[in-house]
């Protein structure tokens, strides 16, 4: 699995380690807040990691639906003068309702939950968990930067000494 950054094209690659741990974090979730489902997408609509009950849902059509609709309320936002986009997406139906938090601008959480479980409790859990997957996923982006940089210096020696190699009078 592999996680992406748009604004520059880099890939961060999503280990097994960091799927597990969204996995644990998705599940902590859960287990407080009495939701049905929590799922981790990224903004084209790719499911990443899901935990909870989703066997009779579609969840690449659920994803691509959730990452159309904060696309569509993007353009409304920027419509109506707000500097960026909407955070928070909320849609209530009469036995089960969904609840949608951008995290960052590359990815977000779905929440689908029962009429029985209060909006606020799903509000604030969904907020909290929301700022651990970010910073978890920062810390991600920023590890493979410094791999990066690391890696392009080994690169920049390596092609020095050996140009420098190729170069000399035999």
């Amino acid at each position: 699995m592999e996680m992406q950054q748009r604004k520059n094209g880099r890939r961060v690659v999503l280990s097994q380690t960091a799927y597990h741990q969204i996995a644990l974090i998705l599940e902590e979730f859960l287990s407080r807040s009495q939701a049905r489902l929590a799922l981790f997408a990224d903004m084209s609509g790719y499911p990443v990691v899901y935990r909870g009950d989703a066997d009779t849902l579609d969840l690449a059509a659920l994803t691509a639906l959730a990452a159309g609709d904060f696309a569509a309320t993007a353009e409304m936002s920027r419509l109506i003068g707000q500097e960026s986009r909407f955070k928070f997406l909320y849609h209530e139906g009469a036995s089960r309702s969904l609840y949608l938090c951008a995290v960052g601008t590359d990815y977000f959480l779905m929440v689908v939950f029962d009429k029985s479980v209060a909006l606020g409790i799903i509000r604030v859990l969904s907020h909290y968990t929301v700022e651990k997957i970010g910073r978890y996923i920062q810390e991600l982006r920023q590890g493979g930067e410094q791999t990066h940089q690391f890696l392009d210096f080994e690169f920049r020696d390596m092609l020095a000494r050996q140009l420098d190699r190729s170069l000399r009078p035999r």
